[in-house]
């Protein structure tokens, strides 16, 4: 198939590297890191959902649809999973958003690199693009993580706000009888 249009290129090489460029994304996360991966990601479900967020960020580059990645709810629901994911492994809000920053950086570099390795120039707009198109989408996914990862956080901090104001009306209510019957005593 001969392709003329960079994006469709990069998309398509992005669709064939779809693995490799999500394997490289982990290996950089672990590069950071200063403990074993194992420890911060102890399964291969953090590593199962990027891939197929990669896939979506392709599709994204060939054309500007940003709007139809935002309105896909399959690909969403996966963001939605990975924040729901990551909040369960009681990671951070700071490591989530780096997450997805090494994610764009990784993707940046492959369009680097695909853009040396041509025979031909690419034009520098359909490069900038193309990078743009790839930034916007990684946005898109890194809200709905945020979002959800946000969500259940504060819910998290409501339900132990609850706990630790019922414990304290119960401590108000059934110590001073209790201190009240231990000085009788």
């Amino acid at each position: 198939m001969l392709t003329t249009d960079f994006a469709d290129l990069i998309s398509m090489r992005i669709r064939a590297e779809h693995e490799t460029l999500a394997a490289r994304w982990f290996d950089r996360l672990c590069d950071l890191l200063p403990v074993d991966a194992r420890k911060v990601f102890p399964t291969n479900s953090l590593l199962d959902h990027v891939p197929a967020l990669i896939l979506e960020i392709a599709g994204s580059v060939r054309e500007d649809a940003t709007e139809a990645l935002a309105a896909n709810t399959t690909i969403l629901e996966k963001a939605r999973e990975l924040g729901a994911l990551r909040h369960g492994q009681e990671a951070s809000l700071h490591q989530v958003l780096r997450e997805y920053q090494i994610l764009g950086g990784v993707l940046a570099q492959f369009v680097l690199d695909e853009i040396g390795a041509l025979q031909t120039p690419a034009p520098p707009g359909e490069c900038v693009r193309a990078v743009g198109r790839i930034h916007q989408a990684v946005d898109v996914l890194q809200q709905t993580t945020v979002e959800t990862f946000v969500t259940l956080y504060t819910s998290t901090i409501a339900a132990s706000t609850t706990v630790s104001s019922s414990s304290r009306a119960w401590r108000r209510t059934n110590g001073g009888s209790l201190s009240a019957r231990c000085s009788s005593a």
